[in-house]
C-alpha cells in the first residue's frame, strides 16, 4: 500500500513540475521583447568595413596610405546608416578601442585639392533615409591606431547618434 501512495505522490509532484514549467514558458512568450540594438528607433547599418592598416613602426600595407597623427597609423570605417524612424536624427560621434581618438569626418574637394576635415555638427540622417558613409565623402576617422587592421579582422564601432541612441556595429577590415 505504501508503494501505491509513494507512487501517487510522485505522479502528482511530476504533474505539479510540469504545470509549473507550463506557466513559465507561457509567461515567457507572453512577455515583451526589446529590440535588438541594431533595430532600436529604426537605425541600422549595414556594409560596415575598414580599411587595412599598421601601426606606426610596421611595415606600410601594399597600396595602403598612413597618414601618422597621434602616434600611429589611420584608418576609415565606411558603412550606409539608415533611419527607418519617422524623425531625423544626427551621427555626432563613434567610439572604437582599435584608435586613440575617432571622430567623424568628410573628404571634399577644392580646387584640384582634396581636403579632410572632422564634421562638427554631425552627419543628418533624413527620416525614412539613409546616408552612405564611403571613400572620398562621410566616414569615422580611426586616429592612432592602437593595433594592426589586417584583412580579415573585425572589430566594433560604437555610433552615437543625437536622439541618444547608441548603435554597436561590428566593422570587416578589408581593401577597398
Amino acid at each position: 500500500m505504501q508503494s501505491k501512495s509513494f507512487s501517487g505522490r510522485r505522479t502528482g509532484v511530476m504533474l505539479s513540475a510540469l504545470l509549473v514549467l507550463l506557466l513559465a514558458v507561457a509567461a515567457c512568450a507572453s512577455a515583451p521583447v526589446s529590440p535588438a540594438p541594431a533595430s532600436g528607433q529604426g537605425l541600422s547599418a549595414q556594409d560596415v568595413w575598414a580599411r587595412p592598416a599598421k601601426t606606426m613602426g610596421d611595415a606600410p600595407v601594399e597600396g595602403e596610405t598612413q597618414q601618422m597623427q597621434h602616434g600611429g597609423a589611420n584608418s576609415a570605417v565606411y558603412m550606409t546608416l539608415a533611419n527607418g524612424g519617422a524623425t531625423a536624427d544626427r551621427l555626432t560621434a563613434a567610439k572604437a578601442d582599435v584608435a586613440k581618438a575617432v571622430e567623424i569626418h568628410e573628404t571634399t574637394m577644392e580646387g584640384d585639392v582634396m581636403r579632410m576635415q572632422q564634421v562638427q555638427e554631425g552627419i543628418e540622417l533624413p527620416a525614412g533615409g539613409q546616408v552612405e558613409l564611403k571613400p572620398g565623402g562621410y566616414h569615422v576617422m580611426l586616429i592612432g591606431l592602437t593595433r594592426e587592421l589586417a584583412v580579415g579582422d573585425s572589430f566594433p564601432v560604437t555610433l552615437e547618434f543625437a536622439s541618444g541612441q547608441t548603435l554597436t556595429v561590428t566593422a570587416e577590415v578589408r581593401q577597398p
